[in-house]
Protein backbone atom coordinates (compact mmCIF):
# COMPACT_ATOMS: atom_id res chain seq x y z
CA UNK A 1 0.00 0.00 0.00
CA UNK A 2 1.35 3.75 -0.77
CA UNK A 3 2.47 5.63 2.07
CA UNK A 4 -0.87 7.98 3.33
CA UNK A 5 -1.40 11.31 2.72
CA UNK A 6 -1.40 13.43 5.17
CA UNK A 7 -5.16 14.02 4.71
CA UNK A 8 -5.26 10.63 5.50
CA UNK A 9 -3.82 10.43 8.72
CA UNK A 10 -5.89 11.68 11.90
CA UNK A 11 -4.51 11.55 15.73
CA UNK A 12 -6.41 9.44 17.68
CA UNK A 13 -5.44 8.39 21.15
CA UNK A 14 -1.62 9.91 21.36
CA UNK A 15 -1.05 8.40 17.80
CA UNK A 16 -1.27 9.03 14.16
CA UNK A 17 -3.78 6.70 12.52
CA UNK A 18 -4.48 5.97 8.64
CA UNK A 19 -7.72 6.20 8.16
CA UNK A 20 -7.95 3.68 5.38
CA UNK A 21 -7.20 0.99 8.14
CA UNK A 22 -10.35 2.76 10.02
CA UNK A 23 -12.92 2.39 7.59
CA UNK A 24 -11.84 -1.46 7.31
CA UNK A 25 -11.79 -1.67 10.72
CA UNK A 26 -15.37 -0.79 11.06
CA UNK A 27 -16.45 -2.59 8.25
CA UNK A 28 -15.03 -5.56 10.46
CA UNK A 29 -16.81 -5.10 13.37
CA UNK A 30 -20.07 -4.38 11.71
CA UNK A 31 -19.95 -7.52 10.11
CA UNK A 32 -19.65 -9.14 13.38
CA UNK A 33 -22.18 -7.08 14.98
CA UNK A 34 -24.67 -8.37 11.96
CA UNK A 35 -23.62 -11.86 12.34
CA UNK A 36 -24.13 -11.88 16.41
CA UNK A 37 -27.65 -10.11 15.53
CA UNK A 38 -28.65 -12.64 13.37
CA UNK A 39 -27.56 -15.61 15.30
CA UNK A 40 -29.75 -14.30 18.27
CA UNK A 41 -32.98 -13.41 16.18
CA UNK A 42 -32.45 -17.20 15.10
CA UNK A 43 -32.23 -18.24 18.57
CA UNK A 44 -34.96 -16.14 19.62
CA UNK A 45 -37.09 -17.78 16.67
CA UNK A 46 -36.45 -21.20 18.09
CA UNK A 47 -36.30 -20.47 21.64
CA UNK A 48 -39.89 -19.25 21.66
CA UNK A 49 -41.02 -21.98 19.34
CA UNK A 50 -39.55 -24.63 21.57
CA UNK A 51 -41.39 -22.88 24.60
CA UNK A 52 -43.89 -22.46 23.39
CA UNK A 53 -44.15 -26.64 22.29
CA UNK A 54 -43.42 -26.99 26.05
CA UNK A 55 -46.30 -25.08 27.42
CA UNK A 56 -48.59 -26.80 25.12
CA UNK A 57 -47.19 -30.40 26.15
CA UNK A 58 -47.28 -29.56 29.62
CA UNK A 59 -50.92 -28.45 29.38
CA UNK A 60 -52.06 -31.37 27.04
CA UNK A 61 -53.48 -34.71 28.36
CA UNK A 62 -50.17 -36.61 27.28
CA UNK A 63 -48.45 -34.68 30.06
CA UNK A 64 -51.10 -35.40 32.73
CA UNK A 65 -48.33 -37.95 34.55
CA UNK A 66 -45.64 -35.43 34.62
CA UNK A 67 -48.42 -32.66 36.02
CA UNK A 68 -49.27 -34.94 38.94
CA UNK A 69 -45.70 -35.92 39.87
CA UNK A 70 -44.52 -31.88 39.58
CA UNK A 71 -47.76 -30.85 41.73
CA UNK A 72 -46.89 -34.02 43.97
CA UNK A 73 -43.71 -32.59 44.47
CA UNK A 74 -44.44 -29.18 45.28
CA UNK A 75 -46.88 -30.11 47.71
CA UNK A 76 -44.52 -32.29 49.54
CA UNK A 77 -41.62 -29.79 49.23
CA UNK A 78 -44.07 -27.22 50.94
CA UNK A 79 -45.47 -29.21 53.07
CA UNK A 80 -42.16 -30.52 54.79
CA UNK A 81 -41.41 -26.69 54.39
CA UNK A 82 -44.58 -25.86 56.65
CA UNK A 83 -43.68 -28.49 59.19
CA UNK A 84 -40.05 -28.18 59.45
CA UNK A 85 -39.60 -24.29 59.54
CA UNK A 86 -40.85 -22.35 63.06
CA UNK A 87 -40.78 -19.26 61.60
CA UNK A 88 -43.39 -16.83 60.20
CA UNK A 89 -42.78 -18.16 56.17
CA UNK A 90 -43.52 -21.51 57.94
CA UNK A 91 -47.43 -20.20 59.06
CA UNK A 92 -47.81 -19.11 56.15
CA UNK A 93 -46.90 -21.88 54.39
CA UNK A 94 -49.46 -24.17 55.99
CA UNK A 95 -52.30 -21.62 55.80
CA UNK A 96 -51.34 -21.69 52.07
CA UNK A 97 -51.81 -25.52 51.96
CA UNK A 98 -55.16 -25.15 54.45
CA UNK A 99 -56.75 -22.89 51.89
CA UNK A 100 -55.99 -25.09 48.77
CA UNK A 101 -56.90 -27.79 50.15
CA UNK A 102 -60.44 -26.38 51.81
CA UNK A 103 -60.59 -24.64 48.09
CA UNK A 104 -60.04 -28.20 46.31
CA UNK A 105 -62.83 -30.31 49.16
CA UNK A 106 -65.25 -27.69 48.32
CA UNK A 107 -64.50 -27.17 44.45
CA UNK A 108 -64.70 -30.93 43.82
CA UNK A 109 -68.50 -32.34 45.85
CA UNK A 110 -69.35 -28.46 44.24
CA UNK A 111 -68.40 -29.38 40.36
CA UNK A 112 -69.50 -32.90 41.39
CA UNK A 113 -72.97 -31.10 42.10
CA UNK A 114 -73.38 -28.56 39.46
CA UNK A 115 -71.93 -31.32 36.91
CA UNK A 116 -74.88 -33.64 38.12
CA UNK A 117 -77.91 -31.30 37.06
CA UNK A 118 -76.48 -31.29 33.28
CA UNK A 119 -76.14 -35.45 33.60
CA UNK A 120 -78.76 -37.18 30.70
CA UNK A 121 -81.09 -39.39 32.43
CA UNK A 122 -81.51 -42.94 31.58
CA UNK A 123 -85.09 -43.44 31.77
CA UNK A 124 -85.67 -43.99 28.14
CA UNK A 125 -82.43 -45.78 27.52
CA UNK A 126 -78.84 -46.58 28.86
CA UNK A 127 -76.83 -46.49 25.70
CA UNK A 128 -74.00 -44.34 25.00
CA UNK A 129 -70.55 -44.63 22.69
CA UNK A 130 -67.89 -46.38 24.28
CA UNK A 131 -65.44 -44.06 25.78
CA UNK A 132 -61.55 -44.30 26.23
CA UNK A 133 -61.79 -45.10 29.87
CA UNK A 134 -64.75 -47.81 28.58
CA UNK A 135 -62.20 -49.63 26.10
CA UNK A 136 -59.30 -49.56 28.45
CA UNK A 137 -61.35 -51.68 31.32
CA UNK A 138 -62.09 -53.68 28.62
CA UNK A 139 -58.52 -53.99 27.66
CA UNK A 140 -59.00 -52.87 23.87
CA UNK A 141 -55.82 -51.44 23.89
CA UNK A 142 -53.10 -54.02 24.67
CA UNK A 143 -52.12 -55.33 20.84
CA UNK A 144 -51.56 -58.46 21.55
CA UNK A 145 -54.86 -59.51 20.14
CA UNK A 146 -56.89 -59.44 16.69
CA UNK A 147 -56.24 -55.93 15.15
CA UNK A 148 -59.48 -53.98 14.72
CA UNK A 149 -58.81 -50.64 13.94
CA UNK A 150 -57.72 -47.06 15.92
CA UNK A 151 -59.31 -45.56 18.50
CA UNK A 152 -58.00 -42.27 20.51
CA UNK A 153 -56.23 -42.64 23.84
CA UNK A 154 -54.92 -39.78 25.85
CA UNK A 155 -55.64 -37.48 22.71
CA UNK A 156 -53.40 -40.09 20.36
CA UNK A 157 -54.73 -42.57 17.88
CA UNK A 158 -54.09 -46.07 19.38
CA UNK A 159 -54.42 -49.58 17.86
CA UNK A 160 -57.23 -51.17 19.42
CA UNK A 161 -57.46 -55.28 18.86
CA UNK A 162 -59.56 -58.18 20.84
CA UNK A 163 -57.85 -60.79 23.09
CA UNK A 164 -60.85 -62.82 23.79
CA UNK A 165 -61.89 -66.58 22.41
CA UNK A 166 -64.70 -65.49 20.71
CA UNK A 167 -65.34 -65.57 17.34
CA UNK A 168 -65.17 -62.24 14.67
CA UNK A 169 -67.87 -61.31 12.07
CA UNK A 170 -67.29 -58.39 9.75
CA UNK A 171 -69.77 -57.10 7.66
CA UNK A 172 -68.38 -55.10 4.94
CA UNK A 173 -69.43 -54.26 1.07
CA UNK A 174 -66.99 -54.18 -1.53
CA UNK A 175 -64.36 -52.01 -1.47
CA UNK A 176 -64.93 -50.85 2.00
CA UNK A 177 -61.40 -51.56 2.81
CA UNK A 178 -61.38 -55.21 4.74
CA UNK A 179 -58.44 -56.28 3.29
CA UNK A 180 -56.15 -53.50 3.93
CA UNK A 181 -57.50 -52.39 6.77
CA UNK A 182 -59.02 -56.03 9.07
CA UNK A 183 -57.06 -58.83 7.22
CA UNK A 184 -53.84 -57.70 6.16
CA UNK A 185 -52.85 -56.31 8.89
CA UNK A 186 -53.53 -59.29 11.29
CA UNK A 187 -51.76 -61.55 8.59
CA UNK A 188 -48.94 -58.89 9.18
CA UNK A 189 -48.55 -59.60 13.15
CA UNK A 190 -50.93 -62.22 14.09
CA UNK A 191 -48.17 -64.87 15.09
CA UNK A 192 -50.24 -67.83 15.66
CA UNK A 193 -51.16 -70.17 12.64
CA UNK A 194 -53.84 -68.88 9.99
CA UNK A 195 -55.82 -70.46 7.12
CA UNK A 196 -57.43 -68.14 4.99
CA UNK A 197 -59.38 -68.08 2.17
CA UNK A 198 -57.47 -65.95 -0.73
CA UNK A 199 -59.69 -64.92 -3.05
CA UNK A 200 -57.59 -62.80 -4.90
CA UNK A 201 -54.03 -64.33 -4.12
CA UNK A 202 -53.05 -60.36 -3.04
CA UNK A 203 -53.44 -61.48 0.73
CA UNK A 204 -50.50 -64.46 -0.19
CA UNK A 205 -48.48 -62.08 -2.29
CA UNK A 206 -48.49 -59.13 0.12
CA UNK A 207 -48.22 -60.90 3.41
CA UNK A 208 -46.32 -64.35 2.77
CA UNK A 209 -42.43 -62.83 3.12
CA UNK A 210 -43.75 -61.51 6.59
CA UNK A 211 -44.90 -64.67 7.69
CA UNK A 212 -41.86 -66.80 6.72
CA UNK A 213 -40.27 -63.95 8.58
CA UNK A 214 -42.40 -64.84 11.66
CA UNK A 215 -40.65 -68.80 11.65
CA UNK A 216 -44.40 -69.76 9.73
CA UNK A 217 -44.45 -72.35 6.88
CA UNK A 218 -46.82 -70.61 4.06
CA UNK A 219 -48.70 -73.15 2.41
CA UNK A 220 -50.62 -72.04 -1.02
CA UNK A 221 -53.04 -74.65 -2.09
CA UNK A 222 -53.69 -73.12 -5.63
CA UNK A 223 -54.55 -74.93 -8.00
CA UNK A 224 -55.15 -72.25 -11.10
CA UNK A 225 -51.52 -71.03 -9.87
CA UNK A 226 -52.11 -67.55 -9.59
CA UNK A 227 -50.45 -66.82 -6.26
CA UNK A 228 -46.83 -67.28 -7.53
CA UNK A 229 -46.14 -69.42 -4.72
CA UNK A 230 -45.52 -73.26 -5.50
CA UNK A 231 -48.80 -74.91 -5.11
CA UNK A 232 -49.52 -77.35 -2.69
CA UNK A 233 -52.29 -80.20 -3.14
CA UNK A 234 -53.95 -81.77 -0.14
CA UNK A 235 -55.80 -85.28 -0.47
CA UNK A 236 -59.45 -84.78 1.67
CA UNK A 237 -59.77 -88.50 1.43
CA UNK A 238 -56.34 -88.73 3.41
CA UNK A 239 -58.75 -88.62 6.80
CA UNK A 240 -60.25 -92.11 5.91
CA UNK A 241 -58.81 -95.05 7.46
CA UNK A 242 -60.09 -98.36 7.90
CA UNK A 243 -59.38 -98.75 11.65
CA UNK A 244 -60.93 -95.44 12.28
CA UNK A 245 -64.40 -95.71 13.75
CA UNK A 246 -65.23 -91.99 12.61
CA UNK A 247 -64.67 -92.77 9.23
CA UNK A 248 -68.47 -93.19 8.01
CA UNK A 249 -68.81 -89.36 9.99
CA UNK A 250 -65.30 -88.30 7.72
CA UNK A 251 -67.09 -89.55 4.68
CA UNK A 252 -70.14 -87.93 5.09
CA UNK A 253 -68.72 -84.38 5.78
CA UNK A 254 -67.49 -84.55 2.64
CA UNK A 255 -70.32 -85.72 0.97
CA UNK A 256 -72.03 -82.59 2.59
CA UNK A 257 -69.17 -80.03 1.23
CA UNK A 258 -69.72 -81.44 -2.46
CA UNK A 259 -73.72 -80.94 -1.53
CA UNK A 260 -74.50 -77.56 -1.46
CA UNK A 261 -78.03 -76.60 -0.12
CA UNK A 262 -79.52 -73.60 0.35
CA UNK A 263 -81.07 -72.18 3.47
CA UNK A 264 -84.64 -72.31 1.11
CA UNK A 265 -84.59 -75.76 -0.04
CA UNK A 266 -88.25 -77.14 -0.37
CA UNK A 267 -87.09 -80.82 -1.06
CA UNK A 268 -83.87 -82.26 0.88
CA UNK A 269 -85.11 -85.81 -0.29
CA UNK A 270 -82.57 -85.29 -3.30
CA UNK A 271 -79.71 -83.71 -1.70
CA UNK A 272 -80.09 -86.37 1.43
CA UNK A 273 -79.86 -88.80 -1.27
CA UNK A 274 -76.90 -87.34 -3.28
CA UNK A 275 -75.37 -87.33 0.23
CA UNK A 276 -75.97 -90.84 1.12
CA UNK A 277 -74.67 -92.60 -2.47
CA UNK A 278 -71.68 -89.88 -2.18
CA UNK A 279 -70.71 -90.93 1.39
CA UNK A 280 -70.80 -94.58 0.16
CA UNK A 281 -69.30 -94.16 -3.02
CA UNK A 282 -66.44 -92.45 -0.75
CA UNK A 283 -66.06 -95.31 1.99
CA UNK A 284 -65.79 -97.85 -0.80
CA UNK A 285 -62.73 -96.38 -2.86
CA UNK A 286 -61.12 -95.62 0.57
CA UNK A 287 -61.43 -99.34 1.80
CA UNK A 288 -61.17 -101.28 -1.17
CA UNK A 289 -58.24 -102.52 -2.14
CA UNK A 290 -58.62 -102.21 -6.04
CA UNK A 291 -58.53 -98.63 -5.96
CA UNK A 292 -54.75 -98.51 -4.50
CA UNK A 293 -52.91 -95.57 -5.23
CA UNK A 294 -56.54 -94.08 -6.92
CA UNK A 295 -58.09 -93.03 -3.46
CA UNK A 296 -59.19 -89.45 -4.63
CA UNK A 297 -62.66 -87.79 -5.09
CA UNK A 298 -61.60 -87.68 -8.92
CA UNK A 299 -61.79 -91.84 -8.75
CA UNK A 300 -65.38 -91.21 -6.84
CA UNK A 301 -66.66 -89.09 -10.21
CA UNK A 302 -65.76 -91.30 -12.21
CA UNK A 303 -67.69 -94.13 -10.45
CA UNK A 304 -70.97 -91.90 -10.82
CA UNK A 305 -70.26 -92.11 -14.85
CA UNK A 306 -70.00 -95.69 -15.38
CA UNK A 307 -72.51 -96.88 -17.65
CA UNK A 308 -75.63 -98.63 -16.39
CA UNK A 309 -74.17 -102.29 -16.45
CA UNK A 310 -71.04 -101.48 -14.45
CA UNK A 311 -73.12 -99.31 -12.46
CA UNK A 312 -75.20 -101.96 -11.25
CA UNK A 313 -71.98 -104.22 -11.11
CA UNK A 314 -70.19 -101.61 -8.43
CA UNK A 315 -73.32 -101.81 -6.21
CA UNK A 316 -73.18 -105.57 -6.20
CA UNK A 317 -69.45 -105.55 -5.39
CA UNK A 318 -70.03 -102.93 -2.51
CA UNK A 319 -73.12 -104.70 -0.95
CA UNK A 320 -70.46 -107.44 -0.54
CA UNK A 321 -68.68 -105.52 1.61
CA UNK A 322 -67.43 -106.22 4.99
CA UNK A 323 -67.78 -102.94 5.87
CA UNK A 324 -71.77 -101.93 7.09
CA UNK A 325 -71.91 -98.29 5.11
CA UNK A 326 -70.47 -99.67 2.13
CA UNK A 327 -72.86 -102.35 1.69
CA UNK A 328 -75.57 -100.51 3.12
CA UNK A 329 -75.20 -98.01 0.34
CA UNK A 330 -75.20 -101.02 -2.28
CA UNK A 331 -77.79 -102.90 -1.04
CA UNK A 332 -79.95 -99.92 -1.26
CA UNK A 333 -78.99 -98.69 -4.35
CA UNK A 334 -80.00 -102.06 -5.95
CA UNK A 335 -83.49 -102.27 -4.61
CA UNK A 336 -84.51 -98.55 -5.83
CA UNK A 337 -86.52 -98.49 -8.63
CA UNK A 338 -84.66 -97.81 -11.60
CA UNK A 339 -85.58 -94.53 -12.66
CA UNK A 340 -85.51 -93.25 -9.18
CA UNK A 341 -82.04 -94.70 -9.07
CA UNK A 342 -81.14 -92.57 -12.63
CA UNK A 343 -82.36 -89.03 -10.81
CA UNK A 344 -80.50 -89.83 -7.05
CA UNK A 345 -77.17 -90.90 -9.38
CA UNK A 346 -78.04 -87.40 -11.75
CA UNK A 347 -78.27 -85.33 -8.35
CA UNK A 348 -74.92 -86.55 -7.36
CA UNK A 349 -73.32 -86.02 -10.63
CA UNK A 350 -74.50 -82.17 -10.77
CA UNK A 351 -72.69 -81.78 -7.28
CA UNK A 352 -69.53 -83.01 -8.17
CA UNK A 353 -68.94 -81.59 -11.66
CA UNK A 354 -66.13 -79.54 -10.50
CA UNK A 355 -64.08 -82.74 -10.43
CA UNK A 356 -63.79 -82.91 -14.17
CA UNK A 357 -61.36 -80.13 -13.92
CA UNK A 358 -58.22 -81.74 -14.23
CA UNK A 359 -56.22 -78.94 -12.52
CA UNK A 360 -58.59 -79.74 -9.36
CA UNK A 361 -58.14 -83.10 -9.29
CA UNK A 362 -54.45 -82.78 -9.54
CA UNK A 363 -54.24 -80.35 -6.41
CA UNK A 364 -56.76 -82.95 -4.69
CA UNK A 365 -54.86 -85.99 -5.82
CA UNK A 366 -51.97 -86.40 -2.62
CA UNK A 367 -51.48 -84.66 0.20
CA UNK A 368 -48.38 -82.30 0.52
CA UNK A 369 -49.58 -81.19 4.37
CA UNK A 370 -51.83 -81.92 6.70
CA UNK A 371 -54.36 -79.52 8.64
CA UNK A 372 -53.11 -80.80 12.13
CA UNK A 373 -50.11 -78.87 11.45
CA UNK A 374 -52.01 -75.84 11.85
CA UNK A 375 -51.94 -76.64 15.96
CA UNK A 376 -48.81 -78.59 16.13
CA UNK A 377 -46.47 -75.79 13.61
CA UNK A 378 -46.45 -72.64 12.88
CA UNK A 379 -48.42 -72.85 9.24
CA UNK A 380 -50.43 -70.33 7.11
CA UNK A 381 -52.64 -71.86 4.82
CA UNK A 382 -53.95 -69.64 1.69
CA UNK A 383 -56.62 -71.40 -0.21
CA UNK A 384 -56.47 -69.47 -3.32
CA UNK A 385 -59.36 -69.60 -5.92
CA UNK A 386 -59.76 -66.23 -8.65
CA UNK A 387 -62.77 -64.44 -8.05
CA UNK A 388 -63.99 -65.56 -11.77
CA UNK A 389 -63.71 -69.62 -10.80
CA UNK A 390 -65.66 -68.76 -6.93
CA UNK A 391 -69.49 -69.48 -7.82
CA UNK A 392 -68.15 -72.94 -10.04
CA UNK A 393 -65.47 -73.97 -7.65
CA UNK A 394 -66.72 -72.90 -4.77
CA UNK A 395 -67.54 -76.52 -3.33
CA UNK A 396 -63.31 -76.73 -3.62
CA UNK A 397 -63.57 -74.00 -0.57
CA UNK A 398 -66.07 -75.91 0.99
CA UNK A 399 -63.55 -79.11 1.00
CA UNK A 400 -61.14 -77.48 2.55
CA UNK A 401 -62.23 -75.20 5.21
CA UNK A 402 -64.65 -78.02 6.46
CA UNK A 403 -62.10 -80.73 6.36
CA UNK A 404 -59.51 -77.98 7.77
CA UNK A 405 -62.13 -77.18 11.08
CA UNK A 406 -63.18 -80.74 11.60
CA UNK A 407 -59.36 -82.40 12.27
CA UNK A 408 -58.45 -79.25 14.65
CA UNK A 409 -61.51 -79.39 16.50
CA UNK A 410 -60.83 -83.31 16.91
CA UNK A 411 -56.99 -82.52 18.01
CA UNK A 412 -58.81 -81.01 21.50
CA UNK A 413 -55.47 -82.16 23.40
CA UNK A 414 -53.16 -80.00 21.47
CA UNK A 415 -53.48 -75.78 22.82
CA UNK A 416 -51.21 -73.87 20.85
CA UNK A 417 -50.17 -70.46 22.67
CA UNK A 418 -52.29 -68.57 20.01
CA UNK A 419 -56.00 -69.99 18.48
CA UNK A 420 -55.72 -71.16 14.60
CA UNK A 421 -56.99 -68.08 13.17
CA UNK A 422 -59.61 -69.14 10.07
CA UNK A 423 -60.49 -66.16 7.95
CA UNK A 424 -62.83 -66.97 5.66
CA UNK A 425 -63.54 -63.89 3.50
CA UNK A 426 -66.41 -64.25 1.22
CA UNK A 427 -68.17 -66.40 4.04
CA UNK A 428 -71.66 -66.76 2.06
CA UNK A 429 -69.55 -67.96 -1.15
CA UNK A 430 -69.15 -71.64 0.45
CA UNK A 431 -72.76 -72.44 0.86
CA UNK A 432 -74.28 -73.57 4.26
CA UNK A 433 -71.62 -75.67 6.22
CA UNK A 434 -72.79 -77.42 9.67
CA UNK A 435 -69.14 -77.30 10.78
CA UNK A 436 -68.72 -73.67 10.06
CA UNK A 437 -71.89 -73.31 12.02
CA UNK A 438 -71.21 -75.15 14.43
CA UNK A 439 -68.20 -73.80 15.40
CA UNK A 440 -69.37 -70.30 15.54
CA UNK A 441 -71.96 -71.71 18.31
CA UNK A 442 -69.95 -74.49 20.30
CA UNK A 443 -66.11 -74.32 19.27
CA UNK A 444 -64.71 -70.47 21.06
CA UNK A 445 -61.95 -71.94 23.15
CA UNK A 446 -61.14 -75.32 21.50
CA UNK A 447 -57.62 -73.88 19.92
CA UNK A 448 -59.96 -72.28 16.92
CA UNK A 449 -60.74 -68.98 16.36
CA UNK A 450 -63.07 -67.93 13.38
CA UNK A 451 -63.55 -64.44 11.44
CA UNK A 452 -66.42 -64.61 9.09
CA UNK A 453 -66.43 -61.75 6.48
CA UNK A 454 -69.19 -61.13 4.37
CA UNK A 455 -70.80 -58.33 2.50
CA UNK A 456 -74.13 -57.93 4.17
CA UNK A 457 -76.32 -59.51 6.38
CA UNK A 458 -78.95 -60.03 3.81
CA UNK A 459 -76.28 -62.70 1.82
CA UNK A 460 -75.75 -64.44 5.33
CA UNK A 461 -79.66 -64.77 5.72
CA UNK A 462 -79.68 -66.66 2.27
CA UNK A 463 -77.62 -69.33 3.05
CA UNK A 464 -78.58 -69.36 6.80
CA UNK A 465 -82.49 -68.55 6.78
CA UNK A 466 -82.92 -67.19 10.15
CA UNK A 467 -80.42 -69.15 12.14
CA UNK A 468 -77.74 -66.43 10.33
CA UNK A 469 -78.00 -64.71 13.41
CA UNK A 470 -75.87 -67.17 15.11
CA UNK A 471 -73.13 -65.95 13.57
CA UNK A 472 -73.79 -62.57 15.82
CA UNK A 473 -74.73 -63.92 18.82
CA UNK A 474 -71.91 -66.04 19.23
CA UNK A 475 -69.08 -63.33 17.87
CA UNK A 476 -67.01 -60.97 20.55
CA UNK A 477 -66.48 -59.09 17.91
CA UNK A 478 -68.85 -57.66 15.21
CA UNK A 479 -67.60 -55.00 12.71
CA UNK A 480 -70.01 -53.24 10.28
CA UNK A 481 -68.57 -50.85 7.96
CA UNK A 482 -71.92 -49.15 6.68
CA UNK A 483 -73.68 -50.28 3.56
CA UNK A 484 -76.41 -48.92 1.42
CA UNK A 485 -78.40 -52.32 2.32
CA UNK A 486 -81.47 -51.56 4.33
CA UNK A 487 -81.50 -55.07 6.14
CA UNK A 488 -77.77 -54.77 8.05
CA UNK A 489 -78.27 -50.71 8.63
CA UNK A 490 -81.54 -51.42 10.96
CA UNK A 491 -80.07 -54.62 12.31
CA UNK A 492 -76.82 -52.76 13.52
CA UNK A 493 -78.54 -49.72 14.35
CA UNK A 494 -81.40 -52.12 16.95
CA UNK A 495 -77.98 -53.18 17.97
CA UNK A 496 -76.63 -49.97 18.85
CA UNK A 497 -79.85 -49.36 21.55
CA UNK A 498 -81.53 -46.51 22.77
CA UNK A 499 -80.56 -43.64 24.67
CA UNK A 500 -82.00 -41.05 26.69
CA UNK A 501 -81.48 -37.13 25.26
CA UNK A 502 -82.62 -33.62 26.94
CA UNK A 503 -85.85 -32.38 24.42
CA UNK A 504 -85.80 -28.59 24.80
CA UNK A 505 -88.90 -26.41 23.39
CA UNK A 506 -89.77 -22.90 23.74
CA UNK A 507 -93.37 -21.74 23.71
CA UNK A 508 -94.40 -18.29 23.28
CA UNK A 509 -97.53 -16.72 24.18
CA UNK A 510 -99.62 -13.43 23.39
CA UNK A 511 -102.36 -12.27 24.85
CA UNK A 512 -104.81 -9.28 24.03
CA UNK A 513 -107.10 -7.32 25.86
CA UNK A 514 -109.44 -4.30 25.20
CA UNK A 515 -111.69 -2.53 27.36
CA UNK A 516 -114.32 0.47 26.82
CA UNK A 517 -115.46 3.71 28.71
CA UNK A 518 -118.80 4.98 28.87
CA UNK A 519 -118.53 8.09 26.60
CA UNK A 520 -116.99 5.72 24.13
CA UNK A 521 -113.94 5.89 24.73
CA UNK A 522 -111.58 2.80 25.52
CA UNK A 523 -108.07 1.13 25.90
CA UNK A 524 -106.24 -2.21 24.75
CA UNK A 525 -103.10 -3.81 25.78
CA UNK A 526 -101.44 -6.75 24.96
CA UNK A 527 -98.60 -9.21 26.99
CA UNK A 528 -96.42 -11.68 25.72
CA UNK A 529 -95.22 -14.77 27.64
CA UNK A 530 -91.99 -16.98 26.77
CA UNK A 531 -92.36 -20.23 28.44
CA UNK A 532 -88.76 -22.50 28.25
CA UNK A 533 -89.55 -26.51 28.71
CA UNK A 534 -86.75 -28.98 29.43
CA UNK A 535 -87.48 -32.81 28.95
CA UNK A 536 -86.08 -35.89 28.32
CA UNK A 537 -86.91 -38.06 25.74
CA UNK A 538 -85.63 -41.18 23.87
CA UNK A 539 -84.13 -41.65 20.23
CA UNK A 540 -81.71 -44.57 19.01
CA UNK A 541 -78.14 -44.06 19.60
CA UNK A 542 -77.24 -44.34 16.00
CA UNK A 543 -80.42 -44.02 13.40
CA UNK A 544 -80.09 -46.72 9.93
CA UNK A 545 -79.41 -43.68 7.84
CA UNK A 546 -76.91 -42.40 9.91
CA UNK A 547 -75.00 -45.71 9.69
CA UNK A 548 -75.71 -46.27 5.68
CA UNK A 549 -73.67 -42.82 5.90
CA UNK A 550 -70.53 -44.02 7.65
CA UNK A 551 -67.40 -42.54 6.38
CA UNK A 552 -65.52 -44.40 4.40
CA UNK A 553 -62.73 -44.42 7.03
CA UNK A 554 -65.34 -45.15 10.07
CA UNK A 555 -66.48 -48.74 11.48
CA UNK A 556 -69.30 -49.75 13.93
CA UNK A 557 -67.32 -52.02 16.24
CA UNK A 558 -69.43 -54.36 18.56
CA UNK A 559 -67.60 -56.19 21.60
CA UNK A 560 -68.85 -58.31 23.67
CA UNK A 561 -69.38 -56.24 27.13
CA UNK A 562 -68.57 -52.94 25.83
CA UNK A 563 -70.49 -50.11 24.60
CA UNK A 564 -70.63 -49.11 20.70
CA UNK A 565 -67.70 -48.01 18.78
CA UNK A 566 -66.96 -45.58 16.32
CA UNK A 567 -63.48 -46.60 15.40
CA UNK A 568 -61.55 -45.85 12.52
CA UNK A 569 -60.19 -48.32 10.31
CA UNK A 570 -56.26 -48.05 9.44
CA UNK A 571 -55.11 -48.52 5.97
CA UNK A 572 -51.62 -51.03 6.12
CA UNK A 573 -49.64 -49.41 3.15
CA UNK A 574 -50.36 -45.95 4.94
CA UNK A 575 -49.35 -47.32 8.80
CA UNK A 576 -45.93 -46.69 10.09
CA UNK A 577 -46.28 -50.42 12.01
CA UNK A 578 -47.22 -52.24 8.99
CA UNK A 579 -46.04 -50.56 5.91
CA UNK A 580 -42.71 -52.11 5.79
CA UNK A 581 -43.95 -55.53 6.94
CA UNK A 582 -45.69 -56.38 3.65
CA UNK A 583 -45.48 -56.26 -0.42
CA UNK A 584 -46.98 -53.29 -1.85
CA UNK A 585 -48.29 -54.75 -5.62
CA UNK A 586 -50.02 -51.24 -6.37
CA UNK A 587 -48.63 -47.38 -6.12
CA UNK A 588 -52.29 -46.72 -4.75
CA UNK A 589 -53.11 -50.25 -3.29
CA UNK A 590 -56.68 -51.92 -3.55
CA UNK A 591 -59.31 -50.67 -1.05
CA UNK A 592 -60.98 -53.88 -1.06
Amino acid sequence: MAEPAFAEMVWYDGRWIDTRHLVSWQIDNAKTANLTMGVLRVAMMIGATCLGFGIGWFCSPQAQVFRRIIAAGVCIVVGLFALGNPTPWGWSAASLIALLGFCWGLGYWLGRGIQSLFETPTTFGSSRWATQTDMEEAGLFDEDGIIIGEAIQNAVKKLFSYKGDRHLLTVAPTRAWKGVSHIIPNLLRYVGSVLVIDVKAENCKITADARRAMGQRVIAVDPMGISGEDAARINPMDLIKLTDPDAPETAMMLAESLVVQSGKASDPFWSAEAKAILQGLILHVAFDESYEGERHLGTVRDLLLLPDDQMTALFENMAASPHHVVASTGARSLQKDPKLMSNVLASAQAETHMLDSARLRDCMSVSDFSFEDLKTDKVSIFIILPPDKLETFGRFLRLIVQQAIMVNARNLDVKPDKPVLFILDEMPALGRLTMVEQAFGLMAGYGIQLWGICQDLSQLRKVYGQDYETFIGNSGVVSYFGSPDKTSAEYFSAMCGVTTVWNLSSAIATALSSSSGGSGGGSSSSSTTTTDNRAATQRKLAYPDELMRLPKNRQLVLVEGTMPIIAEKIRWFEHPMFKSLGVNLHEKPTSE
